[in-house]
């Protein structure tokens, strides 16, 4: 199944693609197909494992686009975003010589108190291969429309 990293100098976050719902046929009000996905992060001593996340591969292509403007211009913040939850909250903040911050915050379920807030410091060298994992799940399930028959 697809993945990508974010990684840094003192953690990560990982997000896997578990399950892809309706693909190539429904497409999801979100942009692309639902996703039913698992979430790794690494914050300091802090770990969070296996914790299961909803999201659409349309985020994921607004996010890569996002992701790779910033990448070039080395400047900007980038937001992965689910406008119907907020379990995951995640933004890269890029400062200055190719200086990263990763943020944000978790929380599994929304009902329960607990959550996980994190910062991880990244440089822009990180990212070559989130980049390369992203482009791979753009190019297999197309933009917000989805793909074409």
């Amino acid at each position: 199944m697809y993945a990508f990293e974010l990684g840094g100098k003192k953690g990560h976050i990982r997000i896997e693609l578990v399950e892809v719902l309706g693909f190539p046929e429904e497409t999801s009000y979100l942009g692309g197909y639902d996703v039913k996905g698992k979430i790794e992060i690494r914050s300091g001593n802090y770990y969070l494992s296996d914790a299961e996340l909803w999201f659409s591969t349309g985020q994921i292509y607004n996010f890569y686009h996002q992701l790779l403007k910033s990448y070039n211009e080395l400047k900007g913040i980038v937001y992965f975003q689910n406008p119907d939850s907020s379990e995951l909250k995640l933004a890269i903040e890029f400062t200055e010589l190719g200086q990263l911050s990763i943020h944000g915050s978790f929380q599994e379920y929304l009902s329960e108190e607990n959550s996980l807030h994190f910062e991880i410091e990244s440089e822009q060298s990180y990212l070559t291969s989130t980049l390369a994992d992203l482009k791979k799940i753009v190019d297999h399930y197309g933009g917000n429309v989805g793909v074409k028959k």
